[in-house]
C-alpha cells in the first residue's frame, strides 16, 4: 500500500513539476530579454561619460594583480612570467579590439535613438 502510494505521489509531483517549469522558464527570458527604452537611454549616456565596469582603471589593475597572484601560485620562472604577460597582453589587445567594434555599434545606435 506505502509502496503505491509513494510511486503515485512521486508521478503527481513529477507532472505538476513539469507543467509548471515551461511558464517559469517563459516568465524568465520574457523580461530581460529586451531592454526598454529608457534602459538603452541610460546605456547611452552612461558609454558617452565613459562610465561602466569595463572603462574602470580600478579593475585592470585588479585584473594584473590576479595575474601576478596566479603566476606566483604557478611557480613560474622569470621566462615563464616573459611568457605569461605576453599571452595576456595578446589577449587583452584581442579585448580592445572587441571593446572598440562593440562601442562603434553603441555610437551608431545611440545616433540613431537620437534621431
Amino acid at each position: 500500500m506505502k509502496a503505491k502510494a509513494s510511486l503515485l505521489t512521486a508521478g503527481v509531483l513529477m507532472a505538476s513539476l513539469l507543467a509548471a517549469s515551461p511558464a517559469v522558464l517563459a516568465d524568465h527570458h520574457g523580461k530581460k530579454h529586451h531592454a526598454s527604452k529608457a534602459d538603452r537611454q541610460e546605456l547611452c549616456e552612461n558609454m558617452r561619460e565613459g562610465k561602466g565596469h569595463y572603462y574602470s582603471e580600478e579593475r585592470r589593475a585588479e585584473m594584473e594583480k590576479h595575474r601576478a597572484d596566479m603566476a606566483a601560485r604557478l611557480q613560474l620562472n622569470e621566462d615563464q612570467r616573459e611568457i605569461w604577460k605576453e599571452i595576456h597582453q595578446e589577449r587583452q589587445q584581442k579585448h580592445e579590439e572587441r571593446m572598440g567594434k562593440w562601442q562603434q555599434k553603441m555610437e551608431k545606435r545611440c545616433a540613431d535613438m537620437r534621431e
